[in-house]
This record gives C-alpha cells, structure tokens and sequence, in this order.
C-alpha cells in the first residue's frame, strides 16, 4: 500500500509514506530564491562621508530545480509503523543587474576597496559609472527522516474529514546556499574608470528538525470532486541548524593590484517550511505528485563593506562600516516541481481494510 503524504525533509523530496514497500521518487521544477542585496558602491556628501548605499545585485529570481528520494518501511514501533527516508535536491538561480550613479554638486558617485588601508588608494571617486553585477547561487541539500505514524486509508476524495494527521518525524539534514557575485564598474573617474570585485560567499546549514504531516480534503469534505482520484497532503517542519559562512573576496582597480580578503563567521539559524501535494494515482505502483515548498531562513550572510566613513569621521559617522564584515539578514525560498513516485515489490493490495499489527 502506497501512501503519498509530503515531507519536507529536504525541499526536492516528495512526502510518500509508505507501509509494505520503498518508493523512489524522482522530480524537478522551478526554484524561486529570494536573498540579501549586494551593495557595493555608494554616494558621499561634501565631507565625504557615505550616505547612500547603492544596490548594485539583486537575487529574487526563478531557476531549474531537480531532486529524489528513495522512502522504505522500517517496521513497527509497537503499534506505529515506522518509515525512513533518505532524500536530496540541487537548484540554480542566477541574475544579472544593471545599475548607474550620476555625480552631483552634493553627493558624489564612489567605490571603495574590501580593505581601508591608509598606505594606498582605497577610494575611488567618480562624476558617473555603471555598474553590471552577475549573481550565480546553487542551493542543494541532502539528509535523513524517520517518520512514526499510520497512513491514512488510500481512498481518493473520501468525505467526511477537512483534515486527519498522518505522521511525525525526526530528521536531519545538510544543506547549502553558495554564491559566486561578480560585479565590473566602468566609468569617468578621477583616478581609474573601471573597477572589478568578485566575491564567493557560501552557507552551509547542519541540523535537526521535527515534521509534522497529514492529510486534508477540501473537495470530499464539500461533497464535491470524488470522482478526480486526487489526494491531498500538508507537512510543516521546524529545525535548528549551525550556519557557518565563508567569504573571499577579491578587488581589482584598473591598472592596480588585486586586494583579497577571507572572512568566516558561524551563526544559529531557524529554518521553518511548509508543503502542499496534491497527487494522482496512475496505477498501482506509480503516482504523480505536484509540490510546492515553502522555506524561511532566519539567517541568511549579507555583505557589508567598508565605505568612505571609515576614513572620513573615524567610522562614527551613521550608517559608517569602519571594515568589511558578515552581517545578519534573512532569506525564503518556493519550490514547486512535478514528481514521478515509483513503488517498488509486490504490487500493493487491499490492505487498508486490516488492522494495524
């Protein structure tokens, strides 16, 4: 007996619960990733302090995702069946931003170097430039749930219930948030007219989480849509990770030597999610799912480099980044992906009508 109920173990991984027998699933789809800003350059007042930051890249974009999972019965844990599942997904979003800054009697168009070094040109000013800012992200993930509970009866539409849980889990899972920004300024300046700054910015996310799932059924409890053969199933999940982030930065001035820096900083994060299934039984060993994921993340690296208050007002002016750090923000992610479930042994038969043993 094959029963779909979503997990979010992972977000590619689909939410099969099954009893008597292992399901492999295989899926893709789009992948909508919403991240902090990168902003680089900035404008100055006639004291030359920073006052304005300009967003030379942003990230709120949709690109391909794909995913699998292999789900199998682990037995009974007295009267609860037990189901593992080992599941794993990669996604890429990437976006290319345009942006320019005019110079004007009060505030002036300018770039800093990654580091404040007072021994060299560290900042650079402009009458106008234009920046193109390429993001490139891969996110992926990959990990491990056990799931107590008994599935529910695999009959489509079935009236009588709005909803009936399905299962808990515990899991854990390792997940990752890489970006590789480049960013090339060309303008008029005063002392060199193009710039390039390349950064790689990587998040990696260890944890644990519970999961909560079950089944809801709008339609049958309306009395409408019970000839459709569609089932319906909800997951939401809360964990605690480790977020460690490693930055390398590089910085380039027309005609001048490239400035690197490495930076790293580890943080606790809380990554919340929620799934809706809709499926369709195509036979008796396969099925068809349509997901969308849900995903929050309290913490999420954003960029902040040192800026002209550094040396302008001894980094106390407001708004001044005295050196360049890691700072806090936070992201979210949708997913949505069709997905192939293919149970594997003896077909499965009439079992919902017996007992639990």
């Amino acid at each position: 007996m094959a029963i779909a109920v979503p997990s979010l173990a992972q977000a590619q991984a689909p939410a099969t619960q099954v009893v008597g027998g292992t399901i492999i699933t295989l899926g893709g789809g789009l992948q909508q990733l919403a991240l902090p800003d990168m902003n680089f350059t900035f404008k100055t007042d006639t004291d030359g302090a920073a006052v304005k930051r300009q967003t030379n890249g942003t990230l709120d974009n949709v690109g391909g995702a794909f995913g699998g999972s292999v789900e199998t019965p682990f037995g009974y844990w007295g009267a609860t069946p037990v189901t593992g599942v080992a599941s794993g997904f990669f996604a890429n979003v990437d976006n290319d931003t345009r942006r320019k800054c005019i110079s004007s009697q009060s505030l002036e168009c300018e770039a800093e170097n990654i580091v404040d070094n007072p021994h060299q040109l560290d900042s650079f000013g402009f009458d106008q430039f234009k920046t193109n800012t390429d993001r490139n992200v891969n996110y992926w993930g990959a990990g491990g749930e056990a799931r107590f509970g008994r599935a529910a009866e695999p009959v489509p539409d079935s009236g009588g219930y709005l909803f009936r849980f399905g299962y808990v889990g515990i899991g854990g899972d390792v997940r990752g948030i890489d970006q590789d920004n480049k960013l090339r300024l060309t303008g008029d300046g005063f002392s060199v007219n193009s710039l390039k700054y390349t950064e790689s910015l990587d998040t990696t996310y260890a944890g644990a989480y519970l999961s909560l799932g079950g089944e809801y059924n709008i339609l049958g409890y309306l009395g409408m849509g019970s000839s459709w053969g569609l089932r319906s199933a909800i997951n939401l999940r809360a964990g605690i990770y480790d977020a460690s982030t490693d930055y390398s930065g590089a910085f380039t001035p027309d005609g001048g030597n490239t400035t690197r820096l490495g930076l790293s900083k580890d943080q606790v994060a809380f990554i919340g999610a929620a799934s809706f299934e809709t499926r369709k039984q195509l036979g008796p060993r396969t099925s068809l799912s349509l997901v969308t994921d849900y995903e929050y993340y309290s913490y999420a690296p954003q960029m902040k480099y040192v800026n002209a208050d550094a040396g302008a007002c001894g980094g106390t002016c407001a708004g001044s980044v005295s050196h360049t750090n890691i700072s806090d923000s936070d992201a979210f992610e949708v997913r949505t992906t069709l997905r192939l479930n293919i149970a594997l042994g003896a077909a499965p038969g009439p079992a919902y009508s017996e007992p639990l043993k």
